[in-house]
């Protein structure tokens, strides 16, 4: 099995994933309870947001493709799952990665012939694009559920990192699951943040949870978004520097150290 960078003829099939992947996730039929009442509208909100992550600052996609021999492989490479890592932080690292995203690095070298202004075009494109999607397209989804959504999510640990790795996304073809792709691809963003000597970062699925703990991240905040449905922010520190940025608990939880450095 291969992973690589994702690219920009790669979206079809991770929207198509998205849409498979998430369409019977708890949260998700809460946020978009009109989904099949209006199925073309969410996906083109999908391919959008997807979009939009491939050019935002800092965020970089991972994808793992089928290679011959696997027992996945159909006659031709395929796509079974992918994964999106922002980088965030105010270390030198944190800004070489925000200017290495994908839009500036398919034209590495070329910064003097106005690819800065292309890729902040494209951005500001697709912002709008979201903002008229969101205010006058959205039918799918319930504005109501995403606000309170929103606002319970607003975890604060953040602020408190000086440096990390956020996952921002994952999803695996549901064909493909339970194969322990999703594992190999947030190991990926773990081998990164390792070399670097960071934490990575992320905000588990009821689905996902079990998988993150077993890879060693911890619970470091909760959020009651209605009743019977919460939120989870967890996060995992390198192996040899446990405790650097966690005070460890019991029972998977731990909680942000206060007044950390950038190192």
């Amino acid at each position: 099995m291969l992973i690589r960078p994702l690219s920009r003829p790669d979206l079809p099939a991770v929207s198509q994933i998205t849409h498979r992947a998430f369409s019977h996730d708890e949260l998700f039929t809460w946020l978009y309870p009109h989904q099949d009442k209006y199925p073309d509208d969410l996906r083109r909100y999908q391919l959008i947001r997807l979009r939009t992550r491939l050019v935002q600052k800092g965020s970089h996609g991972f994808v793992a493709e089928s290679e011959e021999g696997d027992a996945e492989w159909s006659g031709k490479p395929e796509i079974l799952g992918f994964a999106f890592y922002i980088r965030g932080g105010r270390d030198e690292k944190a800004e070489r990665w925000r200017e290495d995203g994908w839009f500036e690095s398919m034209f590495s070298g070329l910064k003097d012939s106005g690819v800065d202004t292309q890729a902040e075009l494209e951005r500001s494109l697709l912002s709008w694009e979201i903002w008229y999607e969101e205010t006058f397209l959205a039918h799918a989804s319930s504005p109501a559920n995403l606000r309170l959504f929103r606002q319970a999510s607003d975890y604060k640990f953040y602020s408190l990192l000086p440096s990390y790795w956020h996952l921002g996304l994952l999803g695996i073809d549901p064909k493909f699951q339970r194969r322990g792709i999703g594992a190999k691809l947030v190991r990926f963003g773990q081998d990164i943040a390792r070399e670097e000597q960071v934490p990575v970062t992320l905000e588990a699925s009821v689905m996902g949870r079990g998988l993150y703990a077993k890879l060693g991240f911890l619970v470091v905040e909760e959020s009651a978004i209605v009743e019977g449905l919460d939120g989870v922010a967890m996060v995992w520190e390198p192996v040899g520097r446990e405790g650097r940025w966690l005070v460890r608990g019991e029972r998977g939880k731990g909680e942000v150290k206060m007044g950390l450095k950038v190192m």
